[in-house]
């Protein structure tokens, strides 16, 4: 499905892998997966269905497909898509180009729908009101069998002020320069983010990337309130330190009335 939606990793997806943008699954992925497992995805009769909606350049959907499951991998960045299609190279993903807030997958839920939706590494953060993010829940709601699984993770509006600065990663063959504002007023966070990396091996020549990326922060009761008229229920947090508005990431799973 087209979108209006601006891709804004459109020039930087080659590099993202090549300055770890891809950290979730490695970072998040071994205690995910633990938890899902212990929560028994289906009967054990068949794999699990999955969808990983904002997959980017594919790292976690092909780590649950090496699971044995059936992944579904949706970016609304066609560039990122190229990427995780060139990673998979068994093609043991069904890769789409679709907006979270606007997304029609009826070709594959023909078959019976998702068992688990996730949503991760700030996707949501992406969209810019709490309607947006009611418009993806109740996507991925249609998408769900009835206990089916949301799992997202965000970043809380005090964990896109804390990224308020401006950082130079320089490393041996690469570098990155990131340069982030954050509005309170607004809870906007703007990303302008300078790639260099080798153009050719052994040229001794770099390759200039120039992106700038916005994420929002969202009131936690908000984005309950929101899973809630969306169709969801039994919001549980995971992981919890303290106070959710007080901590500088959410992740949250849900079930499906």
């Amino acid at each position: 499905m087209t979108s209006e939606r601006l891709d804004t990793y459109r020039g930087f997806a080659d590099h993202y892998d090549l300055h770890a943008w891809d950290w979730y699954a490695g970072a998040y992925g071994p205690r995910l997966f633990e938890m899902l497992e212990k929560r028994r995805l289906t009967d054990g009769s068949r794999p699990p269905r999955v969808l990983d909606a904002g997959c980017g350049t594919g790292t976690l959907a092909l780590a649950m497909a090496a699971r044995g499951w059936r992944v579904t991998g949706l970016d609304l960045s066609e560039a990122m898509l190229s990427a995780a299609r060139r990673k998979d190279r068994e093609g043991r993903v069904t890769w789409r180009r679709g907006d979270i807030t606007a997304f029609d997958l009826n070709d594959i839920t023909r078959d019976g729908p998702f068992d688990l939706i996730t949503t991760v590494a700030d996707t949501l953060n992406h969209l810019e009101t709490l309607d947006e993010w009611e418009a993806a829940f109740r996507r991925c709601a249609a998408h769900l069998a009835s206990g089916g699984s949301l799992f997202f993770d965000v970043m809380t509006c005090l964990g896109l002020a804390r990224l308020d600065k401006f950082t130079v990663l320089d490393q041996d063959d690469r570098a990155l320069i990131l340069g982030i504002i954050y509005e309170p007023g607004s809870r906007r966070s703007t990303v302008k983010v300078t790639s260099f990396v080798p153009a050719e091996r052994s040229s001794g020549l770099y390759e200039k990337a120039v992106e700038t990326v916005t994420e929002w922060g969202q009131p936690v009761v908000g984005i309950l309130e929101r899973l809630d008229r969306a169709g969801f229920t039994d919001a549980e947090r995971l992981w919890p330190g303290g106070e959710p508005e007080a901590e500088e990431r959410l992740s949250i799973i849900v079930r499906r009335r």
